[in-house]
Order: structure tokens, then C-alpha cells, then sequence
């Protein structure tokens, strides 16, 4: 059964589900637009944008042991990871913020155990950042943007402490119901090894060996592989691990391009550029935490652009994000002629690989790979997570490895969401492998044969374009295909919201799920902005598809339906 109502877990029997059902076009504007007849109707949400019950249920706890007046709150896994919050806060509010942080930490042993600061297996603190009115969409806006969110699993195992804790006791436990020293070691097993899945993907992808050679980086994923919490925290991270290079390497340029830029004392470098149109966040998070410049095609156009920019030293930025291929517009550009750009003028590659997978061996054109665990990685769901890898061939590198094993960073990644990671992406190939089958076969048989009639364009890797087709060639993997994501646009929107309401798949916001996934990704992302996105081809029309593991002929069928629906 596919029709799941709004704002129910999709699918309706997954236990922490990430997605949420948006059944219909109209159900898509109302969410939005934050109409009350459908936010009213919300039990869960995308966890990013929307507290989760266990997530709320901890701040229900907050609010009433230190909440004042109207507050709200928002926790964090970390006592740094809230301050760093409160910090952001005080900037957009100055002076007169009132928003504040209460911390807890919880100290775990085994059953018949005194748990105690000086006696314990596992510490949890959770800090929550309370805060009213516009302070608190701001706090609201930073926990989306950073994903270093308290994840729901956290939440309900932090729940069933607090249940069992005696209000005037001590915050400390010798009776959880869970067996802390079995979870730690369990957890911390599941970490490292993800850490080794996650470098192997990138070194040898489908089984393939390949032979070292000089251009070809080889991972150690104990010091080039770190987790964290969400894919945008790792996006955030490496926007932060940028920022951090720059203060502490300014005066050592990375090219003879920018040597007199920096000979003559300019300022600290604070822009990054965003290279191709990418989801949404990742733009807002160059914007809000730096300055953004933004090249929303990524092609050969603003290939030109962009060295238009930095020709002759007056420019100069700290890196350049990009997604491989791009959300939801499929275009890849073109990582050789970029990687060439930044050791002329001295910047870094931030590469988000999330859609492209082990389809794409991007690797030796970034000096950071960020991605979305959450996603086709996991395929279930049910989780969230992220990674970054650390080129050790980049001259980020030594900087990075200081920044991540210096205190800087910390990993967020919550042990019991690691475990259930772990066991997710065991079968990641084969996943891989039958969704980019499905994927093809879906759009050569049914989809292109429409182009032009029924929809006005698809997109994805083989025909968005001959330069992306040829771009993603050049670094396709021996065994890869083109991915499991593609997106549709129609003639008008009447007909989008025809065919989005008669299509029989789940529908609701996320992609690589092991379930075929549809939403009307501009006006979720973008629909106060139609006519700004429009102009790079993301239309107020478009219905972005991630195909699942589903029988190949079922999935034709679902859509040939609807096609022949919108024929009559």
C-alpha cells in the first residue's frame, strides 16, 4: 500500500522513519505554505526539519524542568555543539539575545552497577538551547542547516532513562534496561566498520582492484574517514574545516595565482563558492555561514565564469561545493577541468557524492568527499548519518587531520544509529546495482519515449545534456551505472499535479530509499523562490523520482498507468 496520509511515517510500519507521506500536489503546497489544516495533521517529519515524537518528548522534559515563559527548545548532542549554536544566535540577535543553554549529562553503567562521574561506561549529554520567538527560528534554523540534531534514537533511549530516574535522584543510572558496556562496544564496532566500508567504496567500488597509481589516493579509514550526524552536517563540517584553514594558513598560498594576494595582507578569505544547482541547504549554509558565490548551472558557462572571477588575483574563495551528479537536476560538471582551476588559483574541492555513489569515482578531483549516509547508503530509511573522507594527496590535508584530531570536531554519530547503518549498507553494491537497472530501464522504455509530449524534459545523467553525459563518463566506475534519482518536468503545472496525484508510488521527501519515492521537489525546496530557480531549469513543475528495488515490471507498469491516464 503506497498511499500514506500526510504527515504519517512513510513507509506507515517503519519505526524512525525519515521520510513522510505527501499523498498529493495540494498536500505539497499546504506544507509549505505551514497551513494549518495540514502542519495541524503532522505526527512526523523530515528529522532535520521536524522534531521527531521522541525528539519532542525530550523537550517537553527541558521546557518543564528549566523552560520560562513561552520558550522553546531545540537539543543538541553535544554541550559544544549547543554553544556553537547560542554563539550564531548572539550574532543574528546581538546584544539584547535572550536565548540561553541548559545542559544535562547522563552517566551509564550495566545493571547492578553505581553509575557515577567517576565510575561509568558511557557519558550522554544532551545541552538544549531554549530560546522564544524570532531567537527561536533562528535556533531552529541552525539545527536544520548544521544536522548536528539529537537523533531520534538518542531521544528515546535518554526517554527511558529519564522514565525510570527518580526526580530527586542524581543524574546517573545503574538500571537502563540496556546493556551499556554490549551497546559501546557493539556501537563503536559498527563504526569502524562503516569507516572501512566507506573508504573501500571509494578505493575499490563492485569488488574492482584496481592498481595503484600515482593520481589514485589510497584511504586509511582510520585517520582519512570521519561520521557525523547527518549528510549536512558534513557539508557544514567541511565548510567549518575551510573557514578553519583559512585563519590558520593564510599566509601560505597554495599557488603562485594568489601570492600577491596574499603578500599584500588582504583580509580573511570568507567565500565559498557553489558550483551547479544543489539542494537547497547546502547554498543557505554557504550564505549564512561565509559569503556565497553562487555558478547555478555548473557548466562550461560558469566554468568561464568562475575563472573570469579569479583571473588576475582580485577574487579570491576558499573552495568550491558541488554535487556529483546535482539534486534535483542531474547535471555533472566537468571535475577534471575544475580540479585543474583549483591548483591554478589556490581553492578546494568539496565534492557531495551522495546521488552518484559508487557510480562515480570522484575522489581524485576532491580534496573533501561529503555524503549523505542517509541515503542510498542505508536504503532503509530509518536512520540518519554522514561522512566526510580527507584526500590525503590535498593540501588540506595536514590542516585536516590537525582540525579533526585537535578537538575541533567532534563525531555525533549516536551508537545505536551506527549499528543500524552498519547493517543497512552490507548489501550497498547489490542495491546499487538493481536501482540503477530499474532506473534505466524505467526511463528508456517508458519515460523518453514521452519526452516532448507528455513531459517537457527528463532529467538524468544520460540525457540532462551532452556535456553532462560526457562528464559523468569520464568518471563513471568500471562497474557503475547513472543512479537511481531522475527528475520530470511537464508543459505546466495542471499536468504536474495530474500526474504526481495519480502516480501510485510512495510519495514524500528523501531519495535513495529501497522504495520508489516521488515529490514535487521545487516547490518543497523552493516554492518562494519559482521564479528565481526557473531560470536553471528547476520549474515550479518538476517531480523528482528515486527509484527502489521494487519488480521492474510493476514499477513500468505504475508509470505507463499514469501516463496513459494523462493521455485521455
Amino acid at each position: 500500500m503506497t498511499e500514506i496520509e500526510f504527515g504519517q511515517p512513510l513507509p506507515s510500519n517503519l519505526e524512525y522513519a525519515v521520510s513522510f507521506g505527501i499523498p498529493t500536489w495540494e498536500s505539497a503546497i499546504g506544507y509549505v505554505e505551514k497551513n494549518p489544516d495540514y502542519i495541524s495533521k503532522m505526527v512526523t517529519g523530515y528529522p532535520r526539519y521536524f522534531p521527531q515524537p521522541a525528539i519532542q518528548k525530550l523537550c517537553d522534559h527541558f521546557l518543564q524542568k528549566f523552560g520560562e515563559g513561552s520558550e522553546g527548545c531545540r537539543p543538541f548532542p553535544s554541550a559544544k555543539s549547543a554553544s556553537n549554536c547560542l554563539e550564531y544566535v548572539k550574532s543574528v540577535s546581538g546584544p539584547q539575545s535572550k536565548a540561553r543553554m541548559e545542559v544535562e549529562t547522563f552517566y551509564l553503567n550495566d545493571n547492578g552497577k553505581d553509575a557515577g562521574e567517576d565510575s561509568y561506561q558511557l557519558a550522554i549529554t544532551i545541552a538544549a538551547i531554549f530560546a522564544s520567538e524570532d531567537e527561536l527560528e533562528t535556533v531552529k534554523e541552525y539545527w536544520k542547516l548544521t544536522g548536528e540534531c539529537v537523533s531520534s534514537r538518542l531521544a528515546v533511549f535518554v526517554n527511558k532513562f529519564l522514565e525510570k530516574l527518580p526526580a530527586d535522584s542524581k543524574l546517573s543510572q545503574n538500571e537502563t534496561g540496556t546493556d551499556i558496556q554490549l551497546l559501546k562496544r557493539t556501537g563503536e564496532e559498527a563504526k569502524v566498520l562503516l569507516r572501512n566500508r566507506i573508504a573501500n567504496n571509494h578505493c575499490n567500488p563492485f569488488g574492482e582492484k584496481r592498481e595503484v597509481v600515482d593520481k589514485r589516493p589510497i584511504l586509511d579509514a582510520t585517520k582519512d574517514v570521519y561520521l557525523v550526524s547527518s549528510g549536512m552536517s558534513a557539508v557544514f563540517t567541511a565548510r567549518k574545516l575551510l573557514t578553519h584553514w583559512e585563519k590558520n594558513k593564510n599566509r601560505k598560498p597554495l599557488s603562485h595565482k594568489n601570492r600577491d594576494f596574499h603578500d599584500k595582507q588582504h583580509p580573511v578569505c570568507e567565500t565559498a563558492a557553489v558550483f551547479g544547482f544543489p539542494f537547497k541547504d547546502t547554498k543557505v549554509i554557504m550564505e549564512k555561514f561565509g559569503k556565497c558565490q553562487f555558478f547555478g548551472f555548473g557548466d562550461s558557462r560558469d566554468l568561464a565564469g568562475l575563472r573570469s572571477l579569479l583571473k588576475g588575483g582580485k577574487e579570491r574563495i576558499l573552495g568550491v561545493f558541488l554535487e556529483t551528479p546535482s539534486n534535483p537536476m542531474l547535471n555533472m560538471p566537468d571535475l577534471k577541468q575544475l580540479r585543474n582551476m583549483a591548483n591554478e588559483y589556490g581553492f578546494f574541492i568539496v565534492v557531495d557524492d551522495t546521488i552518484g555513489g559508487l557510480n562515480v569515482d570522484v575522489l581524485p578531483y576532491a580534496d573533501i568527499v561529503c555524503t549523505s549516509l542517509t541515503k542510498l547508503f542505508s536504503g532503509s530509511s530509518n536512520v540518519m548519518g554522514g561522512s566526510i573522507i580527507l584526500n590525503p594527496k590535498s593540501a588540506l590535508y595536514s590542516c585536516a587531520l590537525q582540525y579533526f584530531r585537535g578537538g575541533e570536531f567532534e563525531e555525533l554519530l549516536w551508537l545505536e544509529d551506527a549499528i543500524i547503518l552498519e547493517a543497512n549498507s552490507r548489501d550497498f553494491e547489490e542495491r546499487t546495482t538493481r536501482t540503477n537497472e530499474n532506473t534505466m530501464k524505467l526511463i528508456q522504455e517508458v519515460l523518453l519515449p514521452e519526452e516532448g509530449k507528455i513531459f517537457k524534459k527528463v532529467y538524468y545523467p544520460t540525457v540532462s545534456s551532452k556535456e553532462t553525459f560526457k562528464n559523468f563518463e569520464s568518471v563513471r566506475t568500471n562497474g557503475g551505472g547513472y543512479g537511481s534519482l531522475f527528475s520530470l518536468s511537464f508543459f505546466n503545472e495542471e499536468d504536474a499535479k495530474k500526474f504526481y496525484n495519480s502516480l501510485t508510488v510512495f510519495k514524500g521527501p528523501s531519495n535513495g530509499t529501497n522504495f520508489t519515492l516521488a515529490c514535487p521537489y521545487v516547490h518543497l525546496a523552493h516554492h518562494f523562490e519559482l521564479e528565481e530557480v526557473s531560470t536553471f531549469g528547476a520549474h515550479s513543475s518538476l517531480v523528482r523520482v528515486s527509484v527502489g528495488l521494487e519488480n521492474t515490471q510493476w514499477l513500468l507498469n505504475a508509470f505507463s498507468s499514469v501516463i496513459n491516464l494523462l493521455r485521455k
